[in-house]
């Protein structure tokens, strides 16, 4: 568990903090982390793929339908937090809306150089 120092630094009113996810790491040795931020135009969205590493997520802005395979769809909001499991296929994630664009956060933990997305053909 992290502990926030109460230090010089935060002498007077410590930042505001909002837990967005909390996940147990699967055994994997992560040597290398690669964050991207991914704009989808109305209506776009990813093909059915997975990766083969773990991927965790934040919604910037808009909505996106979010589907792993077998599970129920949900509608990730402005603020929504998600994580992606390696190996994982995602049958739907796209933009919510046909009017505006979405967009995201995503980070991927990997091993050197691995490739970090797979579309399923």
């Amino acid at each position: 568990m992290a502990v926030l120092s109460t230090g010089s630094a935060f002498a007077q009113t410590p930042p505001a903090r909002k837990q967005l996810l909390q996940q147990i790491l699967p055994a994997t040795s992560i040597e290398e982390v690669r964050m991207d931020e991914i704009t989808f135009a109305p209506g776009q969205g990813a093909p059915l793929h997975h990766h083969p590493c773990e991927v965790y997520g934040y919604i910037i802005s808009g909505e996106i339908l979010y589907q792993p395979e077998g599970e129920t769809a949900v509608l990730l909001h402005a603020g929504s937090a998600f994580r992606e499991a390696a190996g994982k296929n995602i049958s739907i994630f796209k933009n919510a809306h046909d009017d505006k664009p979405a967009s995201f956060m995503a980070m991927y933990l990997l091993k050197k150089d691995q490739t970090y997305t797979i579309i399923n053909k």
